[in-house]
């Protein structure tokens, strides 16, 4: 058996074999021109037929090398017109400053995605070879990266695919030689101001010539092993993750902190970020220091809330923990004043539907109305009835009490959490707070033995509250929601 034969035939084994991809399906080959995409490419176009792949190479054109980056554009093109791919071919602006290398990445991840999309193709595959698992898991050591940073460049990781990993670049450019098809030599892997550039050409040569010959063998030995643990404790978290779940939708996601907190830490990790990606819908970006941000308020008195890129807000709530893609759901905005007249029977404001009704005669249960509902001496209310959100400085006189109360001071005692308190409707008159609803009247204006005529007021809520995955949730502050 040939070289070339042996090599192709590994390949298909490989990507075929191990399930990487299936017949029919639709690729994006992402082709720089270098040795290694140019090998990708090429040994798809030897499965195109036998597997009915539908093949789409795309180059992006960084503009950084002038004429040199112009030069591996048209050769990029040749090499496809002379297989029958069809290229897209992008030209990116990334302007001067620091952490170019990753802004590129960026870059041109963006436009892979977006041509993903545009066409409905299935996978994004790039040409990766092994050494560059092992300048990866190095540089991620360096950088000093969690578990999921030390297993280098996944084979599958979402939609994109790298499916040249089980090469050395060595085979990769003889496999091309073999085939009497050229590459691109770019000249910036070799300009040691970029840091992938200093581990490969100074860092691993000075390893493996004082310490140990195989270092990048060993490297990517041990990211094999540690992605196989990751994958373990990958399952184990997604079994908690759902368990823990109070509700899940596409917007929010709530959980149980109490069963959160029983779970290792190494597993609460992977546990918000199955929680952040089902979210975001991102599968990276997901970091230490965000788990540290989460961990923060997890751990806080009271209610808390954090903003995560991709637009994911987190808060804890009590016993709850909240992931949503809705700022609203986590920092909700105050209610405009609302003034009511006298002769008004029904009102909708603050997602409620308000009800009121004058009594002549005080209805014998009055006493035991639930607490949506309350009864006044409207006698003792100056002008209009407002209904409002909470302002600074607020006070009431507590039913039953003689002094007056801060509403902070009430809500506190109340456990109400903070993120809830915007939206607890309060009831003013001209001078006083009389009603917060859902929980106390002002003293002020409680019926007694004078009262001739009696104000009932009724709330009723617009929007339910999410269901629980549970028929009853006992949460933190002695309090169960029935389904």
């Amino acid at each position: 058996m040939s070289f070339s034969t042996e090599v192709l035939n590994r390949f298909e084994k490989h990507v075929i074999g191990k399930g990487l991809i299936k017949s029919g399906s639709k690729l994006i080959l992402g082709i720089s021109g270098g040795a290694d995409s140019t090998a990708l490419v090429y040994l798809f176009s030897r499965l195109r037929y036998q597997y009915k792949l539908s093949l789409l190479g795309v180059h992006i054109n960084h503009q950084l090398r002038a004429e040199a980056s112009d030069e591996d554009e048209k050769s990029v093109k040749a090499f496809c017109i002379g297989l029958n791919i069809p290229l897209i071919i992008r030209k990116i602006e990334l302007g001067a400053g620091a952490d170019l290398e990753n802004r590129a990445r960026i870059a041109r991840f963006e436009v892979f995605e977006q041509i993903l999309n545009n066409y409905r193709f299935d996978k994004i595959l790039l040409g990766h070879h092994k050494w560059d698992q092992a300048e990866t898991v190095l540089q991620h050591l360096i950088r000093g990266s969690g578990l999921g940073g030390l297993c280098g460049i996944k084979t599958m990781q979402g939609k994109i695919l790298h499916p040249l990993l089980i090469f050395s670049p060595e085979e990769l450019r003889s496999f091309l030689e073999a085939q009497n098809i050229g590459w691109r030599e770019d000249g910036s892997n070799f300009e040691s101001t970029f840091t992938r550039n200093r581990i490969r050409l100074d860092l691993i040569p000075h390893i493996e010539q004082n310490f140990n010959p195989q270092f990048k063998n060993k490297l990517v030995e041990e990211a094999a092993i540690i992605e196989e643990a990751e994958a373990y404790i990958c399952e184990r978290a997604l079994r908690k993750f759902k368990k823990i779940q109070l509700d899940a939708g596409k917007e929010r996601i709530f959980m149980s902190l109490p069963d959160l907190f029983k779970a290792p830490n190494i597993e609460q990790f992977y546990i918000l970020r199955y929680a952040y990606q089902a979210i975001s819908g991102c599968e990276q970006d997901f970091l230490s220091g965000h788990f540290q941000e989460i961990k923060t308020i997890m751990e806080a008195q009271g209610s808390k809330y954090i903003s995560l890129p991709h637009a994911v807000y987190v808060r804890k709530q009590y016993q709850e923990l909240i992931f949503s893609n809705q700022i609203g759901d986590i920092q909700p905005n105050p209610a405009e004043e609302l003034s009511i007249e006298a002769d008004r029977s029904r009102v909708v404001h603050m997602d409620y539907r308000f009800n009121f009704k004058y009594l002549k005669v005080l209805p014998a249960d009055y006493k035991k109305l639930d607490s949506l509902q309350v009864i006044v001496d409207p006698d003792k209310l100056n002008g209009n009835i407002r209904i409002r959100s909470r302002i600074s400085g607020d006070r009431f006189i507590p039913l039953g009490m003689s002094g007056l109360k801060k509403v902070k001071d009430f809500f506190i005692d109340e456990k109400v959490a903070k993120y809830d308190r915007d939206l607890i409707p309060i009831f003013c008159d001209e001078e006083k707070l009389f009603w917060i609803c859902g929980y106390r009247m002002d003293d002020r204006v409680r019926v007694d033995e004078k009262s001739s005529r009696y104000l009932m007021i009724t709330a009723e809520a617009l929007t339910k509250k999410p269901k629980r995955a549970a028929s009853r949730i006992k949460r933190g502050y002695d309090e169960f929601d029935e389904l």
